[in-house]
């Protein structure tokens, strides 16, 4: 794989699950101005012709696919597209994820559970391993989305899911590391904290005023900025790493929260 740095990815293929909202979405529009052709795994049928227009208007080279990253043979089928359209991919970010539901823990139902972790954590391990394959080519780079819940904050009332299951990326991430580099590829994470997409919008709370401590937290948490983030700003750190420019950097969890987890640790 020849050499780029964090502003040129002419040449390259980049893949992105939950690729057509949020963070997923800034991922790949970033990718795109910089000269990637973007692949683009999401569910959402409506999101995803908007995220194709937008990216063809960027100019890149795009394929768009609809599927379930909790799916198996979804993702050999998506990497086996990839590989028909392009011949190889360079690099992948997985940012497919939902925050589930929140509630007590003797609320909280198996189904529910099983749900987030699949969605979240198990998608990781399943896109990762189809990925392999076409990254380890030529050695190519991976993304994880995680969060700051669940590797450095620990209180959020009613999340036991989805902390679990964001904590578990990060650990997968290292555990894969050192493997993944004796195939020149590279793995970090990404732990954002308060960011401006429409994730909460599927959240489902039940009872948290019965386990809520009562502790009231300071004003101005995103202590750098005073606001949620944008998923630009959180692209930019995610093409960083992904880049060659961040050739020394593998098994690691960069904190985008402006500060919020060290004021809620």
């Amino acid at each position: 794989m020849s050499s780029t740095s964090a502003n040129d990815f002419t040449g390259r293929v980049a893949l992105v699950t939950g690729g057509s909202s949020g963070i997923g979405r800034g991922a790949a529009v970033e990718l795109a101005r910089r000269g990637a052709a973007i692949a683009v795994l999401s569910y959402d049928e409506t999101r995803n012709d908007e995220v194709r227009a937008e990216l063809t208007d960027l100019g890149a080279e795009v394929l768009v696919i609809t599927g379930d990253v909790r799916s198996e043979s979804d993702l050999t089928d998506a990497v086996d597209r990839i590989e028909r359209t392009w011949g190889r991919l360079d690099h992948l970010v997985i940012s497919a994820g939902k925050n589930g539901v929140f509630a007590p823990l003797d609320e909280l139902t198996l189904d529910e559970w099983n749900d987030t972790l699949a969605t979240n954590l198990t998608s990781t391990f399943l896109t990762t391993k189809a990925a392999l394959p076409l990254l380890r080519q030529d050695g190519g780079s991976i993304v994880i989305i995680s969060s700051v819940n669940g590797t450095r904050v620990f209180n959020y009332p009613g999340a036991v899911a989805y902390s679990t299951s964001k904590g578990g990326q990060a650990i997968f991430a290292k555990m894969v590391a050192v493997e993944l580099a004796q195939q020149g590829i590279r793995i970090n994470v990404v732990c954002p904290g308060e960011v401006r997409t429409n994730i909460g919008e599927a959240t489902h709370a039940r009872d948290l005023d019965r386990i809520r401590w009562p502790v009231t937290y300071p004003k101005g948490l995103n202590v750098l900025t005073g606001r949620a983030a944008e998923p630009v700003e959180l692209a930019q750190v995610i093409t960083f790493l992904l880049s060659d420019d961040a050739r020394l950097i593998t098994g690691s969890e960069v904190w985008v929260d402006a500060g919020l987890s060290l004021v809620l640790a």
